[in-house]
């Protein structure tokens, strides 16, 4: 078989959707034109009816003839109901019979008792156009009463179905026999698209392994090798950030593979966050280098968990010791109360922790927390080969040397004063005084955290 030319299958599927909106557009056309003559048909009927009706009223109104014309006519499918009211609106016949002798008081009825020709009167609906055709019934100059006939949208269609219909089954016999001409073609030519699809859903879920086996020098080849070349692309992404995620925080490691963080820094809000074990070096020197590094994988494990559990970044590990940050590289509008949130967190957690160590006969350790706010200075900080993404400032230099604090005052989570006014309210503390810190001139206030207020609380 001749190969089919790539334009000549384009140019077929395209012959095919402009045969679909043409054959759409002419049989939206032909159905219009059908209810357009539909209209212009009942409204010669109705001042046929209006002529023929004054028989019922010469030499005097025979009511009997009367309801027999109305309903004669009634019986038009596309008439939702018929009516004849004399000069002063009173219903003389009407297709519901209920409506004899009822008063015509709608502003259509009223508008055609006063004209003197044929009218239709349009208005729109919820339910589309709807149309009152009127006629007066006359007797030489004399007025005798009005014929309307009332159309409704509903009414309409009503009328109009089978040629509605058989307009449907002429458009799809035309239809199919257009794309019948196509399906084969035109299947051949998106063969790749359902791989395509699976291995965009393979994707989607996490399952960058995928790779679609299809040769073609057309349009959809070329997509199928860039698919492929995207997902080898993704895999290597992927890798790099889980190795790089396992040296920096995840937002880092995301904000660097985006490109976001140049060599600079920017001055923010932030709250420094020190955690370290007590004791360490004396721990350290009853174990064997491998159980401390198991050790300290654990707990830096658990830790960070629940310093990101809260919103936090874990910045660096500093031999034993955690520094994070609440507020950057993402901001924060309540950082301070997150950190504290995540110390008590972590105080809770060191009593299992410290539950499952005495499980296997090894001593408990204690932490000590320090958490400090203000403005720093945060950025990529480093040289253009190598860089690190930390804060520099005043909050990061007083939660580190505030560390020694909680050994000498016995206290597991010290907050310097700023962290402390701003939220008194919500957490409970001890105030402990002010104390020599060294790199500053003065004695500074520290504070313990003891507990969130609420959890204090005795029920309502």
């Amino acid at each position: 078989m001749k190969k089919l030319n790539k334009i000549a299958v384009k140019l077929c599927l395209f012959s095919s959707v402009l045969i679909l909106l043409v054959i759409a557009v002419m049989a939206h056309l032909i159905l219009k034109e059908a209810r357009t003559s539909l209209i212009y048909e009942l409204q010669a009927r109705t001042d046929s009816f209006a002529r023929a009706a004054r028989e019922a009223f010469s030499p005097k109104l025979d009511i009997f003839t009367l309801h027999l014309r109305v309903n004669e006519l009634a019986k038009e499918k596309a008439i939702k109901y018929l009516l004849v009211s004399d000069p002063a609106g009173k219903i003389l016949s009407h297709s519901m019979p209920e409506k004899i002798g009822e008063t015509d008081t709608s502003a259509e009825g009223m508008h055609a008792r006063n004209s003197r020709a044929l009218e239709t009167q349009v208005s729109v609906s919820a339910g589309g156009e709807n149309y009152y055709i009127s006629a007066p019934v006359m007797l030489g100059t004399a007025r005798l009463a009005t014929a309307a006939v009332a159309l409704t949208r509903e009414s309409l269609d009503y009328a109009l179905q089978k040629t509605r219909n058989k307009i449907l089954l002429l458009s799809l016999a035309a239809l199919l026999a257009a794309v019948l001409g196509t399906i084969v073609i035109v299947n051949w030519f998106i063969r790749p698209i359902p791989l395509l699809a699976k291995a965009a859903r393979e994707i989607g879920l996490g399952k960058l392994d995928v790779e679609i086996k299809w040769n073609g020098s057309d349009e959809m080849g070329l997509l199928t090798r860039a698919f492929n070349d995207m997902a080898k692309g993704l895999r290597e992404r992927d890798h790099i950030r889980k190795v790089f995620g396992r040296y920096v925080s995840k937002e880092i490691a995301d904000t660097v593979l985006k490109g976001g963080l140049a060599l600079g820094g920017e001055k923010r809000e932030i709250t420094a966050f020190f955690a370290d074990i007590r004791d360490f070096s004396k721990l350290s020197r009853q174990m064997s280098p491998e159980e401390m590094v198991a050790l300290l994988n654990n707990y830096f494990t658990r830790m960070t968990q629940i310093i990101h559990t809260f919103g936090g970044t874990t910045d660096k590990f500093i031999g034993d010791g955690i520094f994070a940050m609440f507020g950057a590289p993402l901001a924060l509008q309540n950082g301070p109360e997150r950190a504290l949130q995540a110390a008590l967190r972590m105080r809770d957690s060191m009593e299992l922790f410290n539950a499952e160590r005495a499980l296997k006969n090894s001593p408990p350790i204690r932490i000590g927390i320090c958490v400090a706010s203000g403005s720093a200075v945060v950025g990529s900080i480093g040289s253009e080969s190598r860089a690190d993404y930390t804060a520099i400032g005043e909050p990061v230099n007083l939660a580190a040397r505030m560390e020694g604090l909680n050994k000498k005052l016995g206290t597991n989570i010290l907050v310097s004063a700023p962290v402390y006014a701003a939220l008194k309210d919500k957490f409970e503390f001890r105030a402990l005084g002010a104390h020599n810190v060294r790199g500053w001139e003065d004695p500074v206030e520290v504070f313990e955290l003891i507990d969130e207020l609420k959890k204090k609380q005795a029920p309502g």
